[in-house]
């Protein structure tokens, strides 16, 4: 059987960025950790949560598999520490599910934060009731098996950005981001000036003045009727 050098790799460990910084980053929304890191990290718009209200922020745990082979999904539970994100790279293909209800209800168990399928989910209806946050391309119905190949901990893609394990996944409504984990301390300092910026505004708005104003948007319009 021809393979991918990375196919059957289990990484055990990976680096995990201080918790302080988890919480500091969940206090922001992701888009405005994206806006903060000029776009870069953001996952495709066609990875969605299952439903609305559902947040995560906290370290990857990789996996590459099959489209619609469970193996490595399966293992890479194993590899997951209380607090970690699932990200299951199943190249996208949104016919065959990488996982479903059964395996959220112990991955919820066992303490994970969320999952980030490029791929498809089934038993949606389940996954929402165990009430794990879940980001996927899309839903189904069928599988392949649990035969391989796949690997655990390696570098992935996900929505078009690679996810390294450790990496920082943050995610709301509005879709996923990630955080590379050796940048986190940057990221947060910037969210946090970023955040303090908007807070300003808040209160000029909230003291009268007009955002054209706050915002200098009447030279900047000048600009194009001279």
């Amino acid at each position: 059987m021809r393979r991918h050098y990375l196919h059957g790799t289990i990484g055990t460990e990976i680096p995990r960025v201080d918790p302080a910084l988890l919480d500091g980053l969940r206090r922001h929304d992701a888009a405005k950790i994206a806006d903060v890191m000029r776009g870069a990290g953001v996952v495709h718009t066609s990875i969605k949560p299952l439903v609305r209200g559902m947040r995560v922020a906290g370290p990857a745990v990789t996996v590459l598999t099959r489209p619609g082979d469970v193996l490595f999904v399966l293992k890479a539970s194993d590899a997951v520490q209380p607090g970690d994100v699932l990200v299951i790279d199943a190249g996208g293909n949104t016919e065959v599910a990488a996982m479903g209800d059964r395996y959220a209800t112990y991955l919820k168990h066992i303490g994970t934060a969320g999952i980030v399928v490029d791929g498809g989910c089934r038993d949606t209806a389940g996954i929402i009731e165990v009430g794990l946050p879940t980001w996927t391309r899309g839903q189904c119905i069928a599988v392949y098996g649990s035969t391989g190949p796949g690997a655990i901990n390696v570098a992935v893609q996900c929505g078009g950005v690679v996810v390294n394990p450790g990496d920082v996944i943050v995610g709301d409504d509005d879709g996923i981001v990630v955080v590379p984990h050796q940048d986190a301390s940057r990221v947060l300092a910037l969210a946090d000036e970023h955040l303090e910026e908007e807070l300003q505004w808040v209160r000029q708005i909230t003291s009268g003045r007009r955002w054209s104003e706050i915002h200098n948007l009447g030279d900047r319009v000048r600009g194009w009727q001279e």
